[in-house]
């Protein structure tokens, strides 16, 4: 089958690693692959959340997944599942996360409170206030999205796999219903049997030119929640070992030994116009939050970048085929996702429908 990938962050990298070699693979990326969110965004992997069990699962079985496809690269360093720290400090803060971790303990998730001397030996180099409620999730991890990305479209390259880069793809072509391919901005078309949209939060507008709608949030409506900054800062190694999730600061160790640093609520006028002044001064802010997190942090701000989140409406998974030879893979949680999804939609397009996918089909809010 000639299946046609068109984004190459997470997901449709993993798609291209997981299709390449069975299937006559091309993958498409305006920049290079985990250029975009993947390479952007804090990329947590977790499956934290126990509001909605069945999807707790579906995350906890891609945890699995990312372990298994992590030992087949012999313990790379894109991939540190190296636990994560939380805690809290107020009083309705701390009540909330003591019940969040019973509620995953209960489910069988790695999830328990700990003192102050256990969180010494996890993040010695982190104060936290003395009467602090401190969590810690064993089994989560994080990649660095880019590396993570460029090694599976390197790997789906090595098995046969174009890769086209440098080339938006800015319209689904078509002959009645059925989706044939793409149009590059360079005017030449792409044919295949079957075109999986896998661009985040720029597939609306691809998806739109063959009269197609995904439910997800505009990043450019004011006030949007899917754009937010991330910074990183100069070398810092060995100052934080895993994730650590702090009151007004979320942090962890970048790619090139600096520190990753993000805060939800400096995110708010991070529109597509946001000014390098405005990025300047959050960037400011969260080496300032970082430097009360970790005393004597020398590190500075290297770099502030803008992270455009593809949120779907209602916060889950739009998975599964829209049009004949359409099929549609966008998500919020791609890093956790992504290889798991790979899995599961390589199997349905053979013909193995999966039961795991139904609740998450793009088409459902019209059912």
């Amino acid at each position: 089958m000639r299946i046609l990938v068109v984004g190459a962050g997470i997901i449709g990298a993993a798609l291209a690693d997981r299709l390449a070699g069975r299937d006559e693979v091309t993958l498409v990326e305006a920049e290079g692959p985990g250029a975009g969110t993947s390479g952007t965004s804090y990329a947590w992997i977790n499956a934290n959340d126990p509001a909605d069990p069945s999807y707790h699962r579906f995350r906890t079985a891609a945890m699995s997944t990312w372990r298994d496809l992590a030992a087949g690269f012999g313990d790379p360093a894109w991939y540190r599942p190296a636990g994560n720290t939380i805690w809290a400090d107020a009083d309705d803060a701390k009540s909330r996360l003591a019940d969040r971790v019973t509620r995953l303990a209960a489910l069988g998730y790695a999830a328990e409170v700990i003192g102050p001397g256990r969180l010494r030996e996890l993040e010695p180099h982190i104060r936290v206030p003395d009467d602090a409620l401190i969590a810690h999730h064993a089994d989560e991890g994080y990649v660095h999205g880019g590396p993570a990305a460029r090694a599976l479209a390197e790997r789906a390259r090595e098995s046969g796999a174009v890769v086209v880069t440098g080339h938006r793809a800015v319209r689904l072509n078509t002959e009645g219903e059925r989706v044939t391919g793409v149009r590059l901005d360079d005017g030449r078309d792409l044919d295949a049997d079957l075109t999986i949209c896998a661009a985040g939060w720029r597939s609306p507008a691809l998806l739109a030119t063959a009269g197609v709608v995904l439910p997800l949030v505009d990043p450019s409506e004011p006030g949007s929640d899917a754009p937010c900054l991330v910074a990183t800062t100069s070398a810092a190694p060995g100052v934080v070992n895993g994730l650590v999730h702090a009151p007004g600061l979320s942090t962890r160790p970048a790619e090139d030994g600096g520190l990753v640093l993000e805060a939800d609520d400096l995110d708010a006028g991070v529109d597509e116009s946001a000014s390098p002044a405005l990025m300047d001064a959050v960037g400011a802010e969260l080496l300032a939050r970082a430097r009360v997190l970790i005393p004597g942090l020398t590190a500075e701000v290297a770099r502030v970048r803008r992270c455009v989140r593809p949120l779907p409406l209602d916060g889950y998974p739009l998975i599964g085929s829209q049009r004949p030879g359409l099929y549609t893979a966008v998500t919020h949680s791609g890093i956790t996702l992504g290889p798991r999804l790979a899995v599961l939609i390589d199997q349905e397009i053979h013909g193995d429908a999966s039961p795991e996918l139904d609740a998450y089909r793009p088409d459902r809010a019209d059912s």
